[in-house]
């Protein structure tokens, strides 16, 4: 009997347009479970988590109006591993419990359709078991530096060094089903996407 539920984890490295990705799946009508707004939402003013990170990392990263200063954390730990090991272990098993939970509760409630994990560190987490199977997003270096030098302002210094910090882009082809390569232009991205969902959709039919 075939599945009539089909969840599938994405992810990709910085820069390499995994939200445009997601988008267009939610345009395409998935329902898309966005682990950087769970986590966003765990570590906002007075959370639990939040009181962690100020007690592993200190006050100074912590705004004068009680927020995270995401950007001051980020510098941090995308330029020390063993620093965003400790960011991650304070906030996934928090993420990645909330995930488990939303999908179990869709597969109670007999959910008909394909459920899209957005996480970019879905591998790092061991959120790729909650998945049928796993896409990665990928794209050349050029291409990510701009973007993100486009979106955060960073130097390429500050994103070659996050890029580095992240899991091999190797082990992560290693670890999924489908390979978006999202170097050319946007009607490329799209072909790509249509012809995967096309094949889940047949197979959830």
């Amino acid at each position: 009997m075939k599945k009539k539920m089909k969840t599938i984890g994405l992810t990709g490295g910085i820069g390499t347009g995994k939200s445009t990705v997601s988008l267009y799946m939610k345009n395409k009508g998935c329902v898309i479970i966005d682990a950087d707004k769970i986590s966003r939402k765990m570590t906002e003013k007075g959370s639990e988590a939040l009181l962690d990170i100020k007690s592993a990392f200190g006050s100074q990263y912590i705004k004068p109006d009680g927020n995270l200063d995401r950007k001051a954390l980020g510098d941090l730990v995308f330029n020390d591993k063993r620093k965003l090991d400790k960011l991650q272990q304070i906030i996934t098993e928090r993420v990645a419990e909330e995930i488990r939970q939303k999908i179990d509760k869709m597969r109670t409630e007999n959910f008909r359709g394909i459920v899209v994990i957005d996480a970019p560190l879905l591998f790092e987490c061991g959120m790729e078991s909650f998945a049928d199977e796993n896409w990665l997003v990928v794209s050349d270096m050029p291409s990510r530096i701009y973007r993100v030098k486009k979106r955060d302002g960073l130097t390429e210094k500050q994103i070659t060094d996050r890029i580095k910090n992240q899991m091999p882009e190797r082990l992560k082809r290693g670890m999924s089903k489908y390979i978006i390569d999202n170097s050319g232009d946007l009607n490329s991205l799209y072909v790509q996407i249509d012809k995967g969902l096309e094949r889940v959709r047949d197979e959830i039919k």
